[in-house]
This record gives structure tokens, C-alpha cells and sequence, in this order.
């Protein structure tokens, strides 16, 4: 049976080039189609990439050359009307965690890809598939191109699951804004934040990474909750606020915004269908468990398990049977990890964590915090008093409390 190439990669993010690594390793033809001029032109992560996925790709080809910086402290702070909360952890010499920017890191990559023996298409617009015996033609801009296997990678959008019928839905999707600002650091490390309670009634958060030369700033926010904001607030307006309360300043270099995954494990897409691999963030791998925000990892992960699957489902001659990957991903810290951080996942749904609880904490500490003379009142009634002001019930927030744990 004639075809073009073993593997026709759709996207040249993290994913989609991990993948085109992984299967030339394998001994494998692999094509990486991109829509931008290169890899990275259009990706939007805020970001901070765990490294252990990435170390494992490249092996001795491993550089932070064209990383940021480590990062060694996380700071989290919780905004309310009358007061702020934050708290922070460091840990230096740790660097499992680094910043990035992915203009910059990606075209690195595709670079690696492309001395490991990976084709990478730029400027290449995949408009469809067709399916012919037992082969999937992929219909591009410049030609078609023949092949039993598909790795899609081309982010939430996810053309080619859509085209086997998945539903684009708002309620699993977020807007996500940055900008990058010009700061100069002398540090060695970089500092995350984290922050809550910027965005108003919108359910999301804001965030500020440090690089090198530059800030990263930015909010990511459910898309279901812009479409019922009844203030119609515009996203450029929002990160202008978000930037304004942070007192952040200086010479903004870039702005950007695109959809990002929200599914959690109870809710994750298929990830395979006859002929198709689907990684990254096209298959909804995020994981936001409080503490944590994963994308990178899970993207390079899944892209090196789409890469190992693909040969395995490619000496097995039976191009169809993509079940094997979905029991690979099954078996791998993917899984495991959104798994566990599921009801937490859900908890960060809860409206009233973006609009009640910050005001209710703020309160509490607020009391046990001030000596003004008067008689002091057990803790217990100044959480029942708050909760009760703040239109929230005891037997809620300790329910909420329990789904941390």
C-alpha cells in the first residue's frame, strides 16, 4: 500500500515536534506541518515548563540555553476589596522549573527535530482530511499528503478531532492574554505568581513570570464566563486593569491571546480515533491543581507517547488499531496526575471562589489580626459572621475544603 510518509504531524508546538523527534528516533518518515512562519509564531503560554519530560526527549541534547530562568520561588496572592493575601515558597538550586518563551524555545526545538531527521513544514495550512482504504489523506494548502498515521497537535482548536465530530465547547476552553514587558534582572532565579482576584466576577486568574529581560504578564479566563459578563469587558481592557493593579510598568514588546484547554480528567476528550493521534492540547491535557499550572510537560509527555505508539501501531500493519496509545497514556504520569488533581480541578470551577471567598478570607484574617480594644471574639464566630456576609454557608466551605485534600 503506497503512501507519503509514516507520520503527518498537525502542529509544530511542543507536542507535535516531541512527537516528530520521538518517531524518526524510531526510524520512522515523520512530517510536521505549522501554520506560522515558525515554530512558536503562534503560541501564547504565559509560561513555566516543568523540565522533566523535556530532559527525557532530548537526553544529552539537553540545553537551558534557550530557556528563561529557573524558577525558584512561587509566590500566590488572593485579592479582595479591602485587603490582600499572599503567601510564598523558595527553594533555591531546584531546577526542576524554568520560565519560557516560547518564540523563542520552540523554534529551538524544531531545530532539533529537524537535525534528528523530522520534516517541518512552516506556512502550512492543514484544511481537512480525507479517508481512502485503510489511509488518511491530509489536505493542506500545498498538496495533499498520503499516510496511514496522524499526530494531531495543533492545539485546542483541534481540526481533525472536530472533523471526526467533537463538539468545540466554551464551558471546556479559556481565554488566555499576556503581555511581555521589558524588565531586566540581575537574579540568577525567576519568581511565578500567582494571583486571584483580579479578574472581577470572570472566573480565572492572573499570572507574572520572570525572564531574563522581560516580565510576562497576563489572565486566563473561562470563556463561558466573558460570554455572560454582563459589563462586556474587552479583553485588552482587562490585562490593562490586570497590569494597572499590579503596578506593573515599562515597554510592552508583545501581545498576544489564544484558547487554552480546561477539561480536567472527568470531562478529557477522546484522544484516539481510527487512524489518529490526538496530544497536547488538542487532547485537553492541563492540569491546575492549586498549587500547580502543567501544560508543557504533559505536552512533550504525550507527544513522545504519540511517537512510541505510532511505530508500534505501524509494524502491527493494522493502521486503525490506535488503542494502544490511549492504554500508553493510561499508563503514564498524564493520566495519574489529572486524576488526582480532578477535584481540585473542579473546586477551581466554583464561581464563588473567584467572587466570595477572597472578601471572606480577607475579612477573617482581618478580625483575628486587629487589637482595637474591644472584646475579642473566638474564631469560630468570626468565620461563621464572614461566611454569612460574604453569602456563603459553613457546611460549603468546609465541603470545599475537603476537595483540597
Amino acid at each position: 500500500m503506497d503512501y507519503d510518509v509514516d507520520v503527518v504531524i498537525v502542529g509544530g508546538g511542543l507536542s507535535g515536534l516531541s512527537a516528530g523527534i520521538t518517531a524518526t528516533k524510531n526510524n520512522l518518515s515523520a512530517i510536521v506541518l505549522e501554520r506560522g512562519d515558525y515554530s512558536g509564531s503562534k503560541n501564547v503560554t504565559g509560561g513555566r515548563m516543568y523540565v522533566h519530560s523535556l530532559r527525557k526527549l532530548l537526553g544529552d541534547q539537553f540545553s537551558d540555553e534557550y530557556l528563561e530562568l529557573p524558577v525558584y520561588k512561587d509566590t500566590y496572592e488572593i485579592y479582595a476589596k479591602d485587603g490582600k493575601i499572599s503567601f510564598s515558597f523558595e527553594e533555591k538550586n531546584k531546577k526542576n522549573s524554568y520560565t519560557v518563551l516560547r518564540s523563542k524555545f520552540d523554534r529551538y526545538l524544531s531545530g532539533i527535530a529537524e537535525e534528528n531527521g523530522c520534516t517541518v513544514s512552516y506556512s502550512t495550512l492543514v484544511k481537512g482530511i480525507s479517508r481512502e482504504n485503510n489511509l488518511i489523506n491530509v489536505i493542506t494548502d500545498r498538496g495533499d499528503i498520503k499516510t496511514p498515521l496522524v499526530i494531531e497537535a495543533d492545539g485546542s482548536a483541534a481540526l481533525i478531532s472536530r472533523l471526526q465530530g467533537r463538539r468545540l465547547q466554551p464551558k471546556y476552553n479559556m481565554l488566555g492574554v499576556k503581555e511581555v514587558i521589558e524588565n531586566k534582572t540581575d537574579r540568577d532565579y525567576g519568581e511565578t505568581r500567582t494571583i486571584l482576584g483580579l479578574t472581577g466576577d470572570l472566573k480565572g486568574g492572573a499570572f507574572v513570570y520572570e525572564n531574563r529581560d522581560t516580565l510576562s504578564v497576563g489572565y486566563t479566563v473561562k470563556i463561558e464566563s466573558l460570554q455572560e459578563d454582563a459589563n462586556n469587558l474587552k479583553s485588552p481592557d482587562l490585562i490593562e486593569q490586570v497590569r494597572e493593579k499590579l503596578g506593573i510598568d515599562g515597554k510592552m514588546l508583545e501581545y498576544s491571546a489564544h484558547m487554552i484547554p480546561y477539561y480536567g480528567y472527568g470531562n478529557l476528550p477522546p484522544v484516539n480515533y481510527d487512524n489518529i493521534l490526538v496530544a497536547g492540547d488538542s487532547a485537553g491535557f492541563l492540569i491546575n491543581d492549586g498549587f500547580t499550572i502543567r501544560g508543557m510537560d504533559l505536552a512533550i509527555e504525550s507527544g513522545m507517547i504519540a511517537g512510541n505508539a505510532a511505530k508500534i501501531i505501524l509494524d502491527s500493519g493494522d493502521y486503525s488499531n490506535t488503542e494502544i496509545y490511549k492504554k500508553m497514556l493510561d499508563e503514564s504520569f498524564i493520566m495519574n496526575d489529572m486524576r488526582i488533581a480532578w477535584p481540585m480541578f473542579n473546586l477551581l470551577g466554583n464561581k464563588d471562589l473567584f467572587t466570595k471567598y477572597p472578601d471572606f478570607l480577607t475579612g477573617v484574617l482581618s478580625e483575628l489580626m486587629n487589637v482595637d480594644g474591644k472584646n475579642r471574639r473566638k474564631p469560630v464566630n468570626i468565620v461563621f459572621d464572614q461566611a454569612h456576609q460574604n453569602g456563603l454557608s459553613v457546611a460549603s466551605i468546609l465541603r470545599d475544603a475537603m476537595r483540597v485534600m
